[in-house]
Formats: structure tokens, C-alpha cells, sequence
């Protein structure tokens, strides 16, 4: 009695957890991050509630970001001290912060047509972001490096270093001696 008691209840708590596991996967989402600073790249990935937009993937990100709120939406001013003041945000006529989209073949950048508190990333996207010039048509002029969600994931999750092969065939080698040395040893106070 006890032992069905007892499967009843874990498998009561193994779907408690899958069902929990699975409602928790679709309230959130990770956007990944890659900003072109003038001497530098930077990568960050970010969970977020899965509505969120690029302007809340900022403000959640580690590295500052500071963002004017203006009557049409919020402006990057700077990111990590590169750009211009909050209270100027726009006191750099000759540079921007330009904000792109990972295009779905993951192998380009699109201009974002829209400024990044009226964009939804999805789940897995990749957001760009380039301090850059502009050309006579107002298009940025720096991009930042073409990277995927998983090149971007790899870069700041390696996995972990292999042990050498001569390491471990020394290691098992010295413990199959020391075996072998115990095992001798034995039968030598065994034999007297």
C-alpha cells in the first residue's frame, strides 16, 4: 500500500513540475544582444517576459544603457558611455545609435523601421546595434558583426575543457600501479 502511495504521489509531482516547467518556458523569452561599439564588440544574451520589448531587453541587459523617453518613443542616447548625454541625446549630429534586426536567414542585418520600444523581438532573436554615421539617405553606415543566437550562446557558454588523453592515460596508469602495488602487498601478509 505504501509503495503505491508513494508512486502515486511522485508521479503527481513529476507532472506538477512538467506542467510548471512548461508554463514558465512560454512567459519568457532570451533575445541576444550584439552592439559595434567604436574600438569593440559586445554580446550579451537576455531573458525577458516573452512580451517584451528591445527597449526592456536593454534595460534588463548588464552592460548601462541609457535611454531618452521622447514623445514618439524611447532614443538610445548611449550604451556603456558611448554616445551622448541623457539630457542631449542627440548632441552628436554626425553619429546614432542604429538599431537592426538579425534577418531570418540569420546571415545579414535589416534596419530596423521602427525604434526599440515599439519592436517585439521573439524568442531566440538577435538585435544589433552600431554607433555609426549615416549616408545622404540617412542609413547607417557602421553594422555590426552578422552573428546567430547559438554562434552568440557558444561564445558566452563554452563548453568545458577536455582533459588531455596522455593526462588520463597517466592517471588511469598510476592507479592501475597502485592496485596492482595494494593488491601485492596483500597477499604478501596473507602469505606469512
Amino acid at each position: 500500500m505504501r509503495k503505491r502511495v508513494f508512486v502515486i504521489i511522485t508521479a503527481l509531482t513529476l507532472m506538477i513540475l512538467l506542467a510548471t516547467t512548461a508554463f514558465a518556458q512560454g512567459t519568457t523569452k532570451r533575445v541576444a544582444l550584439v552592439i559595434q561599439f567604436p574600438d569593440r564588440t559586445y554580446t550579451e544574451i537576455v531573458t525577458v517576459p516573452a512580451d517584451a520589448t528591445t527597449a526592456d531587453v536593454l534595460a534588463a541587459a548588464t552592460i548601462p544603457v541609457a535611454m531618452a523617453d521622447l514623445s514618439w518613443g524611447k532614443a538610445i542616447c548611449n550604451i556603456d558611455g558611448v554616445g551622448n548625454p541623457i539630457d542631449n541625446c542627440f548632441a552628436d549630429p554626425q553619429h546614432f545609435w542604429a538599431y537592426f534586426h538579425l534577418n531570418a536567414a540569420g546571415d545579414g542585418w535589416d534596419i530596423s523601421q521602427v525604434g526599440v520600444s515599439g519592436y517585439v523581438p521573439a524568442d531566440r532573436s538577435v538585435e544589433g546595434f552600431a554607433w555609426s554615421g549615416f549616408d545622404a539617405n540617412y542609413n547607417p553606415t557602421t553594422f555590426p558583426p552578422v552573428m546567430t543566437f547559438d554562434a552568440i550562446e557558444a561564445e558566452l557558454n563554452p563548453p568545458p575543457a577536455e582533459i588531455p588523453e596522455p593526462t588520463t592515460i597517466l592517471l588511469l596508469g598510476g592507479g592501475l600501479m597502485g592496485l596492482a602495488g595494494y593488491v601485492q602487498r596483500r597477499r604478501k601478509m596473507n602469505a606469512q
